[in-house]
């Protein structure tokens, strides 16, 4: 059986390796900071790179964002 510490090591380099492959960063951002009436609504979000081929000056990739949705406690 694994361990709650094997499991996160695992799942951490798998993440760290597919964000590496994408060259993608996570970002996590207060929706709506400022507004205590709101309370906490934190917003998780995947950016890729889009890529260009500067000697055919033509893009191979667009530009993503992907939303991982929110979580409120």
């Amino acid at each position: 059986m694994q361990t709650r510490e094997q499991i996160e090591t695992e799942f951490r380099a798998e993440l760290e390796s597919l964000l590496k492959k994408w060259g993608a960063t996570i970002e996590v951002e207060d929706h709506y900071s400022g507004y205590a009436e709101c309370g906490r609504d934190m917003r998780m979000t995947v950016y890729i790179p889009g890529i260009y081929d500067l000697d055919a000056d033509e893009k191979v990739r667009d530009y993503c964002e992907i939303d991982l949705g929110k979580e409120q406690p």
